[in-house]
Parts: C-alpha cells; sequence; structure tokens
C-alpha cells in the first residue's frame, strides 16, 4: 500500500492532493492511510507531498526557464509566495538561490 501511495502522489504531484484524493484513488481508508505510512517512512503524507513537490520544482528550476509563478502554479501552489516559502523551508534556500547556485555549479566528468 505504501508504494501504491507515493506512485498515486507522483502520478498526481501537479494537483492540489489531499488525504481524500488519496484514500478514493486507492479505494482505501482515510483512517489508516497516515499512520501507516508515517510509521513506514518517518513522515506524513502530506510532509512527502511537499517532499516530492520541492524534488519536481528542483527539476523544473534546472531544466527549465519556467519563472517562479509559472512552477508554483504548475505544482498547485495557493501563491508564488507560499511556493517559495515552502520550498525554503524544505531545502534551507530559496528557488532562486537553487536555480543560480545550481547553474553556477561546474558539472563533474
Amino acid at each position: 500500500m505504501h508504494q501504491r501511495i507515493k506512485g498515486y502522489i507522483k502520478q498526481h504531484i501537479r494537483e492540489n492532493i489531499t488525504l481524500d484524493d488519496i484514500a478514493t484513488g486507492l479505494n482505501a481508508s482515510k483512517k489508516t492511510l497516515n499512520p501507516a505510512f508515517k510509521k513506514e517512512y518517518g513522515v506524513t503524507i502530506t510532509q512527502f507531498i511537499r517532499q516530492t513537490k520541492v524534488e519536481t520544482a528542483k527539476e523544473l528550476l534546472i531544466a527549465s526557464n519556467l519563472s517562479l509563478l509559472e512552477i508554483a502554479e504548475l505544482l498547485s501552489f495557493s501563491t508564488a509566495t507560499y511556493f517559495v516559502k515552502t520550498f525554503k523551508r524544505v531545502t534551507g534556500v530559496t528557488p532562486n538561490h537553487f536555480r543560480k547556485h545550481f547553474i553556477s555549479r561546474p558539472l563533474d566528468d
């Protein structure tokens, strides 16, 4: 079930995913999803969704010229400001800092 939850989240990462959506999508009880997931992975489903959205945002920051607003909208963050705050809370740096730092780093051969 845990892998199915992760798969559902990754498949729907561009949406505003809720626990209800996951429970409905997997035909499972909402009450049992979070405790079992947290026991297995050490994070709640909501925390995993946030981390997965930030990982996807990192890929977009590196591989595209999309603006922060475009990335925020693409990943269903309510506002660009909320996206920046979430990104910084998870990574410790702002999306702009991440983009500049990553792109300016020399690639290892």
